[in-house]
């Protein structure tokens, strides 16, 4: 039987890194609009969490069954589990709620605050990375844009919702993301994309069900066009998993938070063209602030 462990990882080149930041960026943006137009039909958020899920969870473990065949080694299952609470189920109920109240493109710009707090759990828990001066000032620059949208309240929506209640359940799910992305950091080098990711999803499938079960969600009747963007949501989550994955254990969390800036701009942009949401002075404006930090937090990655 094959170890899961891996021998010492090279880092990525710049267009590699690029790459993965771009793919998982534009996946997780996608997703964002994908789920809120298939909420705006009525699609119960519970049962889509909960679909997504066990789609995502049962086609990695096929994969992993068929060309991985590796036996259950309870390590990774605690380590994965651990992290998978925070990047695959706290995260999916936190921002899908949101999305009841503000935009899929603020959803997705929120998420831009998350290096501010993948500081304080890299403090925490990754003690041996280092935060230069300029990272404090990108996450000042970044934070200070996501501030301005909650001082106008900005929802995104012509006239709708609530930054209070949506940003409030956006803001936990950025919490999620932060700590989930330094978990990732600390754990998945030591393992394969597919083994680490395939452990994430066993116990979620199951929490999700149970939700599932105790709020007696009924099944829904989708349609073509509704099996077909829940189809496509599952395959974008499953690339910008992967491309996440692979991308965190080559380089450091801060690196990695850059996805987090990038996915605002995919997301606000498809927000506009396919749900007609709204972009206003008041995005543009935190948008600015964010390519900035952006700018900021990875010179130094690069230019090193």
């Amino acid at each position: 039987m094959k170890p899961s462990k891996n021998t010492p990882l090279q880092q990525p080149t710049l267009l590699q890194t690029i790459v993965a930041i771009f793919i998982a960026a534009f996946m997780w943006g996608m997703g964002n609009v994908l789920s809120r137009s298939l909420l705006i039909e009525g699609i119960n958020e519970i049962y889509l969490v909960t679909v997504r899920v066990c789609l995502i969870g049962s086609l990695l473990f096929l994969y992993y069954a068929i060309f991985i065949r590796e036996g259950f080694q309870s390590t990774i299952f605690k380590e994965a589990t651990i992290t998978g609470f925070f990047s695959v189920f706290s995260i999916s109920w936190f921002f899908i709620f949101a999305l009841q109240y503000i935009s899929s493109g603020l959803v997705t710009l929120l998420i831009s605050s998350a290096p501010v707090f993948t500081v304080i759990w890299i403090k925490l828990l990754l003690k041996d990375e280092e935060i230069s001066k300029t990272r404090y000032l990108a996450i000042l620059v970044g934070f200070t844009g996501i501030a301005y949208l909650f001082l106008r309240q900005e929802t995104g929506l012509l006239d709708e919702g609530s930054i209070l209640l949506g940003g409030t359940l956006a803001f936990f799910g950025v919490q999620c993301i932060s700590l989930a992305t330094v978990l990732n950091r600390k754990y998945a080098p030591k393992y394969k994309v597919a083994t680490w990711l395939s452990y994430q999803y066993p116990l979620m499938i199951v929490a999700s069900l149970i939700a599932y079960i105790f709020f007696d969600i009924e099944a829904e009747t989708l349609n073509l066009s509704q099996a077909l963007r829940i189809a496509a949501l599952v395959i974008a989550n499953l690339s910008a998993f992967t491309a996440f994955t692979w991308l965190i254990r080559r380089v450091s969390a801060l690196q990695v938070a850059s996805v987090d800036y990038l996915v605002p701009i995919v997301g606000v942009t498809a927000g506009v063209v396919f749900l007609g949401e709204s972009f206003n002075t008041n995005i543009f404006v935190a948008g600015v602030f964010i390519f900035i930090s952006l700018l900021l937090n990875t010179k130094e990655e690069f230019s090193s």
